[in-house]
């Protein structure tokens, strides 16, 4: 025992990871890019929560460690760096040669921007009509268009139609006499499918290739790669793509999700590809032939699902002939390396405590050297930017806390990744079938405390969004700001969830609302009977789809779980699947199965009409402008849970859509949840917290 250690119930630790610690440590960092027109100048975007949650395009030199030639391109407040096609965005901005094009949030305008004049300013270009949204920007090495695909709400949000086109990128010339661009028309290069995404040129000619899909599927369902060669008119602008073929994932033949293409030196096509069962490394051949990048498929995902735009877990290395950078996790452990895809043999690069990686660019310093510049972080340490140095093997930090570990030195709880036992559809049958899952355990830990003897900590179940997503195992302050109160963690990877193959990522399909729910509480039972956590003070949480299972996890399970949390959480599937956006407007046809078909499967599965077994105390946390979950899915259930008498509270944030950007409200929906918590499971809170309004609560006037 420590000698300055205090004895105090679980959940009443004092701590320095406060909610405003974690809100000010929220500000991340994300989609790198190296300018290839000039590989020593690294480009990214930050998060800012004490600016409402704005996204921020910055750049430096990739050698520079310091603030010396540190450049913030959208420094005006009215610039937000974010795009809503598909509401998720990503792939918000590009640059090259110093030319950015960007993404505005308030009016999805697209903004030009020469970085090479220090006092330029972003003007609109295109076709400029707030109706129309644009992502996955490439620009052109001619600097004379730039490449993206568009969704045109024109006519219709639900069947917002979206294609691929070319904007002009107009020359300083033709600014109008009010000091603009004057409109110009998008040239749509493809239009034949639901949706499309991630455009690449090759280095060599007009050779363009891209992916798209359709409804009903998502694209970890089924993608179709495309290659085509543009032709460029008189001007320099393509308004046609010729010579339009399937590359692979041909409809009607095998179904494999395909991402990430990326054209080498040479105008080799690369990208990866599930046709295995997990995402590996593929290449068309200059036979016209599909090949395996690996000597043979392994059983490792080197890419996730793309909610959003802009992934790059695979790049090729410019002078390196056939080799590309990847990345995947194997056993629990994350692996980086060079692969050279004619000889399949892999290069290893150390991954330093690293375990998670994505933005993958390659770049050079200034003294020549080749570097890879990424965006990194593990168990210690959050996201953060590095230029990692192949030749020497080493990684210096650019962005983020370089002393998380250091400020925080003996509050930070560790993840054990757990695998733990839990059954298969059907459940009430002989023919449910034993399986393993997977979660993430944090134990509660802080330096100045221990719980008494005769105790055990409350468990906090998370269950993550999408659904078809993953818990990381990165430094998170949300849940260290648990554990150093004394309260354990466990981030379930529900059988659903990526990171593990395809055929256990269509373990929810189509049982979203049981396969989930019988993982989470699996999870939390295991760890019960394991002797690590009180049994009677079980609680969940989870956002979005996550509190969707976190409602079903209390409805349908009663007996598990004495609190649950929603975050912007689904209670009622039909509502879903007759009021959601484009991108997932067929997801629910996957996860419960076709609407209006399987309506009586909707309604059985959803918790909104299953109030009458849920006997759990739970708050509900909404922003007013989501437009994934809209906000009378909560209002719902909170009516609902009223009417019958259980303690419930409902905080609703003016001005926040799919999750909480502003600080304030960071603060505020943490604070709330530990209150509630507080008040359901027992324990008194070191912190000086408003109260937190509860219906039904004989302790409060709102009864």
């Amino acid at each position: 025992m420590a000698i300055n250690t205090n004895t105090a119930p679980y959940g009443s630790w004092k701590s320095p990871i406060t909610a405003n610690a974690v809100a000010s440590g929220s500000s991340s960092v994300g989609m790198a890019r190296v300018d290839q027109a000039n590989p020593t100048r690294v480009y990214w975007i930050e998060s800012r929560p004490q600016e409402g949650g704005r996204l921020v395009l910055l750049s430096k030199d990739v050698d520079d460690y310091s603030e010396r030639t540190l450049r913030e391109l959208t420094a005006d407040s009215k610039w937000n760096v974010r795009t809503a096609v598909h509401e998720y965005g990503g792939g918000a901005y590009a640059v090259y040669g110093g030319l950015v094009v960007f993404s505005n949030w308030s009016d999805q305008g697209v903004y030009l921007v020469d970085t090479n004049k220090h006092d330029a300013v972003p003007m609109r270009i295109g076709e400029q009509n707030d109706k129309l949204r644009y992502a996955s920007f490439v620009v052109h090495p001619s600097k004379k268009f730039v490449v993206c695909v568009r969704e045109d709400h024109r006519e219709s949000d639900i069947q917002a139609s979206a294609a691929l086109v070319a904007i002009p990128i107009p020359s300083g010339s033709v600014i109008n006499e009010r000091d603009e661009y004057p409109p110009s028309k998008d040239m749509v290069l493809f239009d034949k499918a639901d949706f499309v995404s991630s455009p690449a040129i090759s280095p060599m000619n007009n050779e363009l290739s891209f992916y798209a899909w359709n409804h009903p599927d998502m694209n970890w369902d089924a993608t179709t790669l495309y290659c085509a060669t543009m032709t460029l008119g008189d001007d320099g602008i393509p308004s046609v793509l010729e010579h339009l073929r399937v590359v692979a994932g041909a409809p009607g033949e095998l179904r494999e999700s395909i991402y990430q293409p990326r054209f080498d030196d040479d105008g080799l096509l690369h990208f990866i590809s599930d046709r295995s069962g997990f995402w590996n490394p593929y290449y068309l051949g200059a036979d016209g032939e599909i090949h395996q990048s690996l000597e043979s498929p392994i059983s490792a995902d080197f890419a996730g699902p793309e909610w959003a735009f802009g992934e790059s877990t695979l790049q090729p290395v410019p002078g390196l002939k056939f080799s590309v950078v990847i990345s995947y996790t194997q056993n629990g452990m994350l692996k980086m390396g060079i692969l050279n895809v004619a000889t399949h043999a892999i290069e290893d690069l150390p991954a330093p405590g690293w375990s998670e990686v994505g933005s993958f660019q390659l770049g050079y310093s200034h003294s020549g050297e080749q570097v890879l510049i990424l965006i990194a972080g593990g168990p210690t340490e959050r996201m953060s930017l590095f230029t990692y140095y192949i030749n020497g093997l080493s990684a210096k930090q650019h962005t983020g806390s370089k002393s998380v570990s250091d400020a925080y030195s003996g509050f930070l709880s560790e993840p054990q990744e757990i695998v733990f036992p839990t059954k298969l559809p059907p459940f009430d049958s002989p023919e449910s079938k034993d399986a393993n899952a997977y979660a993430y355990y944090y134990p509660p830990t802080n330096k100045d405390y221990q719980g008494p003897d005769n105790e055990l900590p409350p468990l906090l179940v998370l269950s993550h969004g999408g659904p078809t997503s993953a818990a990381s195992s990165v430094l998170q302050s949300k849940i260290q700001y648990w554990t150093s109160r004394g309260i354990a963690v466990a981030d379930v990877n529900y059988g659903g969830s990526t990171g593990y193959g395809r055929e256990y990522r269509e373990r929810l399909y189509p049982h979203f609302g049981e396969v989930d729910v019988q993982d989470c509480c699996a999870a939390a039972l295991y760890l019960a009977d394991s002797g690590l956590v009180d049994r009677k003070r079980l609680s969940i949480m989870g956002g979005s789809a996550g509190g969707f299972t976190t409602l079903a996890c209390l409805a349908f399970r009663p007996e598990v779980f004495a609190v649950g949390a929603s975050l912007y959480g689904i209670s009622d599937l039909e509502v879903l699947a007759k009021e959601t956006h484009k991108f997932e407007a067929e997801y629910p046809v996957h996860l419960v199965g076709p609407y209006p078909e399987a309506r009586a499967e909707y309604i059985r599965r959803s918790p909104l009409y299953s109030v009458d077994t849920l006997a759990c105390p739970a708050i509900f946390l909404q922003g007013l402008e989501d437009k994934v979950v809209p906000p009378n899915q909560a209002t719902l259930m909170v009516n609902a849970l009223k009417e019958k008498g259980i303690r419930v509270a409902h905080i609703e944030f003016e001005g926040e859509q799919h999750g909480f950007r502003k600080s304030e409200n960071i603060v505020r929906a943490l604070e709330a949840q530990l209150y509630f918590f507080s008040q359901i499971l027992g324990f008194e809170t070191a912190d000086q917290i408003d109260p937190v309004p509860i219906f039904n609560d004989p302790s409060t006037a709102n009864q």
